[in-house]
């Protein structure tokens, strides 16, 4: 009969008081994700239960070294009795260094899983949210947002998103402010608004539909903010912090995606294939560079990658020879 992982064994767990037997029951019921959110749950209660001592170890380090420089026998008094020395062997204090050095690691590897709850999107998928706070999210493919699980609507609305997703932020009594931060030295500051924001490894971009974003960003080592309105976009250079600041006619085109819609205007056929990288994991490789300079322009519907792809060779009158997840394009004359 398998043994199941209750409230119980796992206070034991977080305790230190579980066989070898039960922490590799535990370890392995905790990878199911369906598992995971019940664990920090049971964690958050032992942790409110159990508050922990937080040693501070450069003042214990000082002392140590302060009773290493004293003479042995100073101070002490004639014919006084010396406690014995208790010699530890060797691989004692080795094992006992490891054991502290792998509970630090493990500490600090589980510490954003604890901290944080994770959306994730793969290649294809989109996925909706509605988040604490009562904000929607609307995550695009190959994404991520992660969102603080204590305190979360109360002590803060700080987010951070990789990937892309648009954002409708409910505006609060007390005037919270909702930051969605990036990995790009730039970040999005808002009250109550409508927009999108796109952080990927080419740079990123943040569309705005409604209501009023500030924006910061990194422009070289100076901080920089700008104020956004409605229909603009700004484009960031990955490489140099540079913004470029553009004016949409349509700037819910931005985000069609989340209808499965694809808006181009005089986009590049290079351009096109960043988008089937990113949001599909597929290579499109165009054999001549002249080509990978045509435009496409018009609002294609497509429910994933092949639909996308057969709409766009036949608007263009182009083919292509697809092996696993690398497609070419030849030139049309050849």
């Amino acid at each position: 009969m398998k043994t199941q992982v209750t409230k119980e064994l796992l206070f034991n767990y977080f305790a230190g008081r579980t066989t070898a037997f039960q922490k590799q029951l535990i370890d392995e019921w905790a990878k199911d994700t369906d598992n995971r959110e019940q664990f920090f749950q049971w964690l958050e209660i032992w942790e409110s239960q159990h508050p922990q001592y937080v040693a501070d170890v450069q003042t214990a380090l000082d002392r140590h070294q302060m009773r290493m420089a004293q003479d042995p026998q100073e101070d002490e008094p004639a014919g006084a009795d010396r406690p014995i020395p208790i010699i530890h062997q060797p691989w004692f204090r080795w094992v006992a260094a490891a054991s502290v050095t792998l509970l630090v690691v493990s500490s600090w590897v589980y510490r954003d899983d604890i901290m944080n709850e994770k959306y994730t999107t793969t290649y294809g998928e989109t996925r909706q949210l509605t988040l604490a706070d009562g904000s929607e999210v609307t995550l695009n493919a190959n994404s991520t947002l992660k969102v603080p699980r204590f305190g979360f609507g109360s002590q803060t609305r700080d987010v951070a998103l990789s990937g892309e997703a648009t954002f409708s932020v409910t505006h609060t009594t007390d005037d919270q402010r909702f930051v969605v931060k990036t990995n790009r030295n730039f970040e999005v500051v808002v009250l109550g608004t409508e927009f999108s924001v796109y952080n990927r490894e080419r740079g990123g971009k943040v569309v705005l539909n409604k209501g009023k974003v500030q924006l910061r960003y990194q422009e070289g080592k100076a901080p920089r903010q700008l104020m956004m309105k409605p229909g603009d976009l700004v484009t960031l250079n990955r490489r140099d912090g540079q913004v470029q600041l553009q004016k949409l006619s349509q700037p819910e085109n931005a985000s069609a995606w989340r209808e499965n819609r694809f808006v181009f205007e005089e986009t590049t056929l290079e351009e096109i294939t960043h988008l089937f990288r990113e949001n599909y994991g597929l290579v499109l490789e165009i054999t001549d560079p002249k080509l990978a300079k045509w435009t496409v322009s018009g609002s294609f519907t497509a429910r994933n990658a092949e639909e996308l792809l057969e709409s766009l060779m036949e608007g263009s009158a182009l083919t292509y020879k697809r092996t696993g997840n690398h497609i070419v394009i030849p030139n049309p004359a050849h």
